[in-house]
């Protein structure tokens, strides 16, 4: 089991949370569950309404659509970052490469964390903006890239 300083400092090893203030952190830790898993396993099927942020304190695990990889994710990575936010069906599976050891935010708890602190919402926002930006980046190279 983490201790609450080690879940604070893995949470600051995270792009999401790396410019929270430490005392934000701690209050985030403390209602953050560890879970370990073994290699293998599905930790959230495609499909399924997510209602969790996983943060990857050891490990690395794979993320699946149908038949293609389309990523792995590695120690200091997260994921559910989407599920977290809205009630919508997770976009891929995440599958385990090796045995890993997870942090698990819920939305609730999240939720109630970014109202009181709006660090943890900028942060997100943040994040999710860079993905847009580079998801544009690649649409328009795929694009460029078939025009040839």
């Amino acid at each position: 089991m983490l201790t609450t300083v080690e879940k604070v400092l893995a949470l600051k090893n995270v792009e999401l949370f790396s410019d929270i203030p430490g005392e934000v952190l701690a209050d985030i830790a403390f209602v953050i569950e560890e879970v370990a898993m073994d290699r293998g396993t599905y930790i959230v099927h495609e499909g399924e309404l997510g209602r969790e942020l996983f943060i990857i304190v050891k490990g690395e695990v794979d993320v699946v659509s149908g038949d293609r990889k389309i990523d792995t994710i590695r120690q200091g990575g997260y994921f559910g970052e989407m599920a977290i936010l809205d009630s919508q069906p997770r976009s891929a599976d995440v599958v385990s490469l090796s045995d890993v050891t997870l942090l698990k935010i819920d939305r609730d708890d999240f939720y109630e964390i970014m109202k009181q602190r709006d660090e943890v919402a900028i942060g997100i926002i943040k994040v999710l903006n860079r993905r847009i930006r580079n998801l544009t980046k690649q649409l328009v190279k795929n694009k460029s890239d078939n025009e040839v």
